[in-house]
């Protein structure tokens, strides 16, 4: 007999853990939260740095179309 405070109170006997697939689920999403987190907090501290300017005597960066001859 198993004596304990949720079999005397109604609760179940013996609580199962968690499946293979729902500790496959649970692992998988915990990796993607991790993943998204570490992306959004990445951009976050890159939009917060300075940006770096050019000096005024710099000739302009060219653009993607100046690669290509028409």
């Amino acid at each position: 007999m198993i004596r304990g405070y949720m079999t005397a109170h109604g609760g179940l006997a013996y609580v199962e853990g968690p499946t293979r697939r729902q500790r496959l689920t649970r692992r998988r999403l915990t990796a993607v939260t991790s993943i998204a987190a570490m992306a959004s907090a990445a951009a976050l501290l890159g939009a917060m740095a300075p940006a770096e300017r050019p000096p005024p005597e710099a000739p302009p960066a060219p653009s993607l179309l100046s690669y290509f001859t028409f």
